[in-house]
Parts: structure tokens; C-alpha cells; sequence
């Protein structure tokens, strides 16, 4: 497995710790390919999107699908925080956008690409993921 180290800093430009983001095996059959693949499921085999070449779409064995909206909005340095409280995020930036919300509440299903998403669990307030988007 290959791995890709990113560093990044909070509001205050405090240093939070680089994360090794992972590189699931999977199968790229994108061009452009996505700058990221950590979000891929494994076996996984990723395209564009048959419209916009500037998303990405996993697709599993089983059918099911994961789309990828690229990294505008630095996802990727944040994913350290994935598993942790909610609270453990940094302080957002004021200018930047990020939009909170429990895995199963309702979104509107605008697209943001500049926007984080940071999904977590509504009971135990536990991060489940973020993307962009």
C-alpha cells in the first residue's frame, strides 16, 4: 500500500500533525485521475464522471457507488479527524465554508465544491466522514 503524507494548520495556523492518507488498491480508469484515491473503497474501480471529468466516481463490485468531488475545500487535511469527536475540530476560518450535519439528517444536495462536509454520528457525535461538496 502506498500512502501520501499531508500536512496542514487550524484557523490559528497552529501545526496539526501530517496524516498518512491511505491508497486503497484499486483500479483507475480515470483521465484526469482524481488528486486523491483515500476515498475509494477497496477493489474499487474509479471514473469520470460521464459529464464532468472533474468527478469522480468509484464503483464496487457489488455496484454500489462513491462519488468524489476533488479537493477544493482541503478535505484531505482534515481526514485525520475522521473517527474523532466533533469537537475536536480546529476553529473553521472565516472564510471558508463547512457544512455540519449527522450522517442521517437531511442535506440539501446542492453541490459546493468549495464547501467541507463534515458528516458525524448524531448519538455519539463522532465523526464519520468529510468531503467536499
Amino acid at each position: 500500500m502506498i500512502s501520501t503524507t499531508v500536512g496542514y494548520a487550524s484557523a490559528q495556523n497552529d501545526p496539526i500533525p501530517s496524516e498518512v492518507l491511505g491508497e486503497p488498491d484499486v483500479i483507475i480508469d480515470a483521465d484526469p485521475e482524481p488528486p486523491f484515491i483515500y476515498w475509494a473503497p477497496e477493489g474499487s474501480t474509479i471514473r469520470n464522471h460521464p459529464h464532468d471529468p472533474m468527478i469522480w466516481i468509484a464503483e464496487s463490485a457489488d455496484g454500489s457507488r462513491k462519488y468524489y468531488f476533488g479537493d477544493q475545500c482541503r478535505a484531505s487535511q482534515f481526514q485525520g479527524f475522521v473517527g474523532e469527536p466533533l469537537d475536536s475540530l480546529p476553529k473553521k476560518p472565516a472564510d471558508v465554508t463547512w457544512r455540519m450535519a449527522c450522517s442521517t439528517c437531511a442535506v440539501t444536495s446542492d453541490l459546493g465544491r468549495e464547501r467541507m462536509n463534515v458528516f458525524f454520528d448524531e448519538n455519539s457525535r463522532i465523526i464519520s466522514s468529510i468531503s467536499c461538496g
